[in-house]
């Protein structure tokens, strides 16, 4: 059988890699990218190993072996692939579902009320206050206020609210106040601090389900 040389190899790699269907042409996102680079170094390995085996006289045991290995990481690759792709979220799944991360905790707005009402009929301030603000941060998010962002807090969230609707800052700040001394420290909880987070609720159900790009300041004209 013949022996073929260091470019053939390489262009026998690159030409199985390079076919349709393993690299995209049409810019490729960061899921994509991802992948080409690691077809990448698949590819430079292989182009390795083929010039190893067969510029230097592996014969028809050098190609076997190098056609087993071809096969081996491209299955690999393509089961690699079809796990990533299967594992993703689907989109209608994330919309469908009523829960949200705020603060690193899955919450659900049902359960937030509940919890809300029942710690007010028991006069928990503390509990009411800590349920009813996450609730908040629930309804800044289902009003296109503000988005999920993972580790954000009651600062962050407050940053987003004086840029996009800062007719609510002044509401949301108070409101974040007895917050924050509720979640954060020892001092007493009352009354009062309900009422601030109450008025912030009271706020968003009043306020319109804007998109948050019709809220954002108008770019300036060159």
């Amino acid at each position: 059988m013949a022996v073929i040389t260091d470019e053939e190899a390489n262009d026998l790699a690159d030409d199985i890699l390079g076919r349709e269907g393993f690299i995209s042409s049409s810019e490729p996102g960061i899921f994509q990218r991802s992948v080409n680079r690691v077809l990448e170094f698949i590819g430079d390995t292989l182009s390795r190993i083929f010039g190893l085996l067969f510029g230097g006289g592996g014969g028809a045991a050098g190609q076997t072996i190098a056609i087993v290995l071809l096969v081996a990481a491209l299955l690999l690759l393509a089961f690699a692939i079809y796990r990533a792709i299967r594992h993703r979220p689907k989109k209608e799944e994330v919309e469908e579902t009523s829960a949200r991360v705020v603060f690193d905790e899955v919450v659900h707005p049902e359960q937030l009320r509940d919890a809300m009402a029942a710690a007010v009929a028991q006069g928990d301030w503390r509990a009411a206050v800590i349920a009813g603000f996450r609730l908040a941060i629930v309804e800044l998010i289902d009003a296109n206020i503000a988005r999920e962002v993972s580790g954000a807090t009651a600062g962050d969230f407050g940053k987003i609210v004086s840029a996009q609707r800062p007719d609510l800052s002044d509401t949301y700040d108070a409101a974040a106040r007895s917050f924050e001394r509720a979640f954060y420290s020892d001092n007493s909880i009352d009354h009062a601090d309900m009422e601030r987070v109450s008025r912030l609720l009271s706020r968003l159900s009043d306020s319109p389900q804007d998109d948050v790009a019709a809220n954002a300041p108008a770019e300036a004209t060159p």
